[in-house]
């Protein structure tokens, strides 16, 4: 790469000064010393700086038109675009799961937000000059942990495209979606049988009784749609590999082949994963029904690649450089679907209101319009300001985004603490890319059922678009509810 552009701005020095020095020579000019200096040195450096200037410009707007597909005009119902308050739509959290630098699980990482602890420089990681870098590594991480199972998903594929980077975002998916897959796991189907004077009969005692005349079939249960959100940049054989491997685990844990459904899905950003989650908030809504949806996402940028990566792009805090990125990794997953959990009814989930967004405001605006989205997430969800107990947000080391959700805070909750009263997942835990809406929910989930109150989740990492939305806690009413998954599996008709 150095070398490519150092033969550049070699052939752009060689053209510039043979097309001036034939100029001299068909004009029979006599250039002085200062006609050599602007002529043969300032002429080519302008005209290599221009070009660099140009070629960044266009590459960061290509950036931002990728990664921020949710900033555009109009309010259809087909689009995720929100602009303003709008009718509310409802999910229902049933659980979550997160492994970051913070910690494992939703409350622990809910609570090292409240005591935020920096990120340090890393012992082994270098940028170009040698020098040691910030980042925001998950400690007592193995990677070698997921090599004996991967290996055996897809043992070529092990061998040609599992780095560093990759495995250590695979051993921090493991646990999480363990346990999401056991808590999504439903019952196996219980038969039971009745008697036409309407005794029930087990199984068991069915064949030795004549008063039982047949039985209907156990209803299927509803397969449990996964999404597995990985890097883009990781390329298709080893996202492929990655879906094999988490479809022998899902089979280990216990469920049958037409028991779930796996798709592995690309993502570059945090906001493709808001952008996924509204279209299943959407379509969830749209078409209710009883299915269950989860989402699983890993990312880790702890290794040589990644540095060498951010570093030639200018993206990484570096001395000079304080809007620079804080390289960092995790995994995180949500499950939800219909408001009664299979695993505990009597524990009401958690409702998901309806994503709004916006863009991003510029300079000393950038507040007010932040406080203006918080104030219509509040509005759609219908909470008061009064009910926030806290705000979760992706605000990481950059004083502007500090500076924007603390203005915004403090103009729409008066009775909160701007700083106190505000969680910043980035500020702990770096740039977790596609993962880090996904474990913004969760820890703020975590923190609306440990105080039994709304929160706030506020995504501001994408430097084009600005996303808002409410979770609350709420006793559900069974009644107005799909069916517990694990009831209707059951059958317990009988004809005499």
């Amino acid at each position: 790469m150095i070398i490519r552009r150092m033969l550049a701005a070699l052939l752009l020095f060689a053209a510039v000064w043979f097309a001036v020095v034939l100029y001299w020579q068909a004009s029979d000019a006599n250039p002085s010393a200062g006609d050599l200096a602007v002529w043969l040195l300032g002429l080519p450096l302008a005209l290599l700086g221009g070009f660099w200037l140009l070629r960044w410009g266009i590459r960061r707007r290509r950036e931002a038109q990728a990664a921020s597909p949710m900033v555009a005009a109009g309010d259809d119902e087909s689009s995720p675009v929100d602009n303003g308050p709008q009718p509310d739509r409802i999910i229902h959290l049933l659980a979550g799961a997160v492994w970051l630098r913070a910690g494992a699980g939703g409350e622990a990482v809910a609570e090292a937000l409240a005591k935020p602890e920096r990120p340090s420089l890393h012992p082994q990681l270098k940028d170009a000059l040698g020098l040691p870098v910030f980042a925001a590594a998950v400690e007592d991480l193995d990677p070698a942990a997921v090599e004996a199972p991967l290996r055996a998903a897809d043992p070529d594929a092990f061998e040609r495209v599992f780095g560093e980077e990759s495995l250590r975002a695979i051993a921090l998916l493991d646990p999480v979606a363990e346990e999401l897959l056991l808590t999504a796991l439903l019952p196996a189907p219980v038969e039971v049988v009745a008697d036409p004077h309407g005794a029930t009969l087990h199984p068991h005692a069915m064949h030795h009784s004549r008063s039982v005349r047949a039985a209907a079939p156990a209803a299927a249960p509803p397969v449990l749609q996964i999404r597995l959100l990985l890097p883009r940049a990781w390329g298709p054989t080893a996202r492929q590999a990655s879906g094999d491997w988490l479809r022998a685990k899902a089979a280990a844990i216990g469920y049958a082949q037409h028991q779930f459904e796996i798709e592995v899905m690309p993502v570059a950003s945090g906001n493709d994963s808001w952008r996924l989650f509204d279209q299943l908030a959407q379509a969830h809504a749209r078409d209710g029904g009883d299915d269950r949806q989860l989402l699983l996402a890993a990312h880790s940028a702890i290794g040589e690649a990644s540095i060498e990566r951010l570093d030639a792009r200018r993206e990484l805090l570096v001395s000079g450089h304080p809007e620079g990125l804080i390289p960092g990794e995790g995994a995180a997953g949500l499950l939800f679907g219909h408001a009664v959990t299979p695993h505990d009814p009597d524990a009401p989930p958690l409702r998901l209101h309806r994503l709004l967004s916006g863009q991003a405001g510029q300079g000393r605006g950038a507040s007010r319009q932040a406080a203006e989205l918080l104030q219509h997430a509040m509005t759609t969800a219908a909470q008061p300001a009064e009910a926030i107990v806290a705000v979760f947000s992706d605000a990481d080391h950059r004083p502007s985004r500090a500076i924007e959700i603390a203005g915004a805070i403090a103009a729409t909750l008066p009775e909160l603490d701007p700083v106190d009263d505000a969680r910043h997942l980035g500020l702990v835990c770096g740039d977790l890319g596609a993962v880090a809406p996904l474990a913004l929910l969760a820890a703020a989930a975590a923190q609306a059922a440990q105080a039994d109150a709304p929160v706030l989740v506020f995504g501001l990492a994408d430097p084009q678009a600005r996303i808002a939305l409410a979770l609350s806690p709420a006793a559900v009413d069974v009644d107005d509810q799909p069916p517990n998954p694990a009831e209707a599996a059951t059958a317990v008709v009988a004809t005499a």
